[in-house]
């Protein structure tokens, strides 16, 4: 979701949200999924087309409104900034879930096994990043889709209380340089 509301701000694009109450079940009540029959968020309506999915919403804003670019003109590049993308939701995502899940438990119902090895498997992530950030200022040479892939499970690590560590020092600035960017900041979820 946030990712999506990075794109569009990046793209300068005005839209509206509605937002959906995950903890009340709101992506499964009739009205929603008249929308998204497999009930799940984001999902962006654009003149009568309805697009699922914060990756593939993003590549139809990218296809949509191409200027400013949120993808490298190159193949190759473009290929990487999409395999950071998927990186992101594949790999990042699932190791911090581990984690932050966890975290909004009760203390004595936390499986800290759980919590450690997300741990262990980020710092192996950040290790992975940090290596391909060398000699780049964004990942695929270009701020594209695939830097903002990686700033919403980036944010919720950081607002649990954890930090992107010194021996990761390209993964440190890069970070410092997303979260700088006005979309950053405008595209906070509500509390």
């Amino acid at each position: 979701m946030r990712k999506t509301r990075i794109a569009l701000l990046e793209k300068g694009l005005k839209w509206e949200t509605t937002w959906v109450d995950l903890t009340k079940g709101e992506q499964k009540k009739p009205e929603y999924l008249a929308i998204n029959p497999v009930g799940k968020v984001p999902a962006l309506i654009d003149d009568g087309a309805v697009v699922h999915d914060s990756t593939i919403i993003n590549e139809y804003l990218e296809d949509k409104f191409p200027q400013p670019a949120l993808l490298p003109g190159d193949p190759a590049a473009r290929a990487r900034a999409r395999s950071f993308e998927d990186y992101a939701d594949a790999y990042l995502a699932p190791s911090l879930f581990k984690i932050l899940t966890n975290l909004r438990k009760p203390e004595a119902e936390r499986d800290w096994e759980k919590i450690r090895e997300g741990e262990r498997e980020v710092k192996d992530h950040f290790a992975f990043l940090e290596r391909e950030l060398a000699g780049r200022q964004f990942f695929a040479g270009q701020l594209s889709l695939g830097d903002i892939s990686l700033v919403p499970p980036l944010a919720n690590y950081e607002r649990a209380g954890y930090r992107i560590g010194p021996e990761f020092p390209n993964l440190m600035a890069w970070w410092e340089r997303m979260k700088s960017r006005p979309s950053f900041a405008a595209s906070m979820p509500p509390d």
